[in-house]
């Protein structure tokens, strides 16, 4: 018999993190590619603050780098998410949209979601000086709890400091910000989402 003073914990989000292999031979060219399209694209506006977020014209880049960063990403959400899916015996993951973003010294991302997508991501291709204590948040990523009793049970917010080559992937309905950048150097990521589909 269970002990009925031991909650069941509800709702809990799952946030998944890899480090792609060979991300290093891949930087530099990722980061050039992504700093010339910024040269002649003026970009959209999101939730990107004093930041550049590339817009559908990047959807039609053709690179291998780009390439090799959509094709590694897809195949982790596929082994991430497949225990959800039933090993994908009825439905497929695909890769519905993706885009860059650079913050310069200054730069961040306000509070925001990715619905109506089901499950999103970032790679991060070159993230210089970010915060690694505490108290510097410094170009984290931060996850806001969902959960309207967060502050009465001390469930808050959880910061992630990335790293060059970390992708990750969590459920697109969870908030989240990036922290201003306090780098010399840009902070080049790329985001993309994933919808999933029955066949």
């Amino acid at each position: 018999m269970s002990d009925p003073f031991q909650p069941v914990p509800l709702f809990s989000y799952p946030l998944f993190s890899s480090l792609l292999g060979d991300a290093e031979e891949h930087r530099e060219p990722l980061s050039k590619l992504i700093l010339d399209h910024r040269a002649t694209h003026v970009g959209l506006r999101r939730s990107n603050r004093n930041g550049w977020h590339s817009g559908e014209e990047f959807l039609s880049v053709r690179d291998e780098h780009l390439s090799w960063v959509l094709h590694n990403v897809t195949v982790f959400g596929q082994r991430a998410l497949a225990r959800f899916y039933n090993n994908w015996s009825r439905h497929e993951l695909r890769l519905g949209s993706w885009w860059a973003n650079v913050l310069d010294p200054g730069g961040w991302n306000s509070p925001h979601h990715h619905l109506p997508q089901a499950w999103s991501g970032v790679y991060y291709v070159s993230v210089p000086d970010v915060g690694v204590t505490p108290e510097d948040l410094s170009g984290r990523i931060e996850f806001l709890n969902p959960n309207v009793n967060q502050s009465v049970y001390g469930g808050g917010s959880f910061a992630y400091a990335p790293k060059d080559g970390l992708t990750l992937l969590f459920p697109s309905s969870l908030v989240h910000l990036v922290h201003p950048h306090a780098g010399s150097r840009p902070r080049i990521t790329i985001a993309y989402n994933f919808n999933v589909v029955p066949t």
